[in-house]
């Protein structure tokens, strides 16, 4: 049978199963095969090919004809993104294949370095940061839902690269743990849930209400932070986490930032941080 010079084309849509339109293309016009995931553009509308019966020009070149199944591409919106949080950092720290035989402490990708410890002479760099939160705080976000169920959304993020090292003092790593009432569950590092290793040079730690993490280099702490976690703890554990984290701030010159509440708290605040009224 020789190949067809004409070849009738159906087109279905993959939401609905239903054809939508018929046409004739020449062999000319048509491609050597369909793969998943080709791109046509009809009346100036994007849609990608899910399924081609028959896939390849030899085929349907001999049959005669084709059928499309196609799903149509959304445009977005720019102005209707929105976003769960008004910032992150970027980049995230590498990452090294896990050690030891523990489990490491697991974080979204979005949440490394959400309130961290950074050295008070570094403060000037914070408040740009802060400033710029802020306003995202204040121009770009509204209440999406009721109750308790309502939460913030944004329609503008602040992506934060500063400050790069957030400690320029030195935090002996074994002295911070002194400082803290460390206890429980010890983990063998860090590991942002979508990657399969951990951080490189990562370590974390149970401290009652708060799991305090980074990273580490020769003993020295060089990027250290702070999640909640996941049993609520006792007043006494809170308390005796307040006191720990404020003698440490104090010893090492610290100050305590939660980005995404666009917060700045020094240690005569950290009670009232971690216990709200």
């Amino acid at each position: 049978m020789s190949p067809a010079e004409v070849v009738r084309v159906v087109l279905v849509d993959a939401g609905t199963g239903q054809e939508f339109a018929r046409t004739e293309l020449s062999a000319g016009q048509l491609p050597d095969s369909f793969e998943p995931a080709t791109r046509l553009d009809l009346g100036g509308e994007p849609w990608t090919v899910v399924r081609a019966d028959p896939p390849t020009a030899t085929e349907f070149l001999a049959s005669g004809s084709l059928v499309l199944v196609l799903r149509r591409i959304e445009q977005v919106d720019p102005r209707e993104i929105r976003y769960s949080l008004p910032t992150f950092f970027d980049p995230l720290p590498p990452a090294e294949a896990p050690t030891g035989t523990g489990e490491p402490f697991v974080i979204h990708e979005d949440d490394w370095r959400q309130t961290e410890m950074v050295s008070r002479r570094l403060a000037g760099q914070v408040e740009a940061e802060l400033r710029a939160i802020r306003r995202i705080h204040r121009q770009h976000s509204r209440v999406v839902g009721e109750g308790a169920s309502s939460v913030h959304v944004y329609d503008e993020i602040h992506i934060r690269r500063a400050p790069t090292a957030p400690l320029a003092t030195e935090v002996p790593q074994r002295r911070l743990f002194e400082l803290l009432p460390v206890g429980g569950t010890s983990y063998t590092g860090v590991r942002c849930r979508d990657e399969q290793g951990r951080v490189v040079d990562s370590f974390a730690v149970d401290a009652g209400p708060l799991t305090v993490y980074g990273q580490s280099q020769a003993g020295r702490v060089t990027v250290l932070c702070l999640a909640p976690s996941a049993d609520a703890p006792g007043p006494s554990a809170a308390a005796e986490c307040a006191a720990g984290l404020a003698r440490a701030m104090r010893e090492f010159d610290l100050l305590l930032v939660d980005w995404c509440g666009g917060l700045l708290v020094d240690a005569s605040g950290v009670g009232d941080f971690l216990n709200p009224a």
